[in-house]
């Protein structure tokens, strides 16, 4: 074969490759939130491992890259209905153990937590600064400057449910407690631990609504 004709013949197959990874990649479907477990089961096989909670069911897949040789963990997560809330992707290093998550992730200066099927790694207050802000909120003037102070605080900060607990026992009445709730719900750490939160309640209906604050702020 002439040299001319060896050159196209690369050049030609590799322009082909291009097209085939295009059309692939256009068509490739992706995790999506709201889809189902079968949904997701089609697209990524077979889980790892399986797990559930209170708030739903946990699907965990491992995928490896023939080519580069990196190892992915992905964790799908579901609420109580079978749709997808949450989608987790880490790296793993095959040359290090992983350790297993804590059945119960504790809370303190730079303890790094598992939140759930929904939320990302955050961190919560450690004690002193938790500290710090219940007795600002629990020294303000009016209920209004309490909320408010709060507001603010739960901007940039996570709680465990105790801390919340702690938080809403402030307030007399089950509406103003649920009130702290809700502002503290979307960024606590450990949902697992919410009987801590039931607790400071104290009507069956309270309770209820407590359950329904937490669950759809995940």
């Amino acid at each position: 074969m002439k040299r001319n004709n060896w050159m196209a013949l690369i050049v030609t197959s590799f322009m082909m490759f291009a097209v085939c990874l295009s059309a692939s990649a256009k068509t490739k479907k992706i995790v999506e939130r709201g889809m189902t477990k079968q949904e997701v089961i089609e697209i990524m096989g077979q889980p790892k491992l399986t797990s559930f909670d209170a708030y739903g069911d946990r699907l965990e897949f491992y995928k490896m890259n023939v080519l580069t040789g990196e190892s992915k963990r992905i964790v799908v997560g579901f609420d109580l209905n079978g749709r997808v809330v949450a989608y987790n992707m880490s790296y793993v290093d095959d040359n290090v153990q992983q350790p297993a998550p804590p059945s119960h992730p504790s809370c303190g200066a730079g303890a790094g937590v598992i939140v759930g099927p929904e939320v990302p790694i955050g961190y919560c207050l450690d004690d002193a600064s938790f500290s710090i802000l219940y007795n600002k909120v629990k020294n303000a003037s009016f209920d209004d400057n309490k909320f408010d102070l709060l507001q603010v605080a739960s901007l940039g900060c996570y709680y465990s449910c105790a801390q919340t607990a702690r938080m809403m026992r402030i307030f007399t009445f089950g509406d103003k407690q649920l009130k702290v709730l809700r502002m503290m719900a979307p960024h606590i750490v450990d949902p697992h631990n919410a009987t801590d939160i039931y607790n400071v309640l104290t009507f069956d209906s309270e309770k209820s609504e407590a359950g329904e604050i937490i669950r759809n702020s995940r």
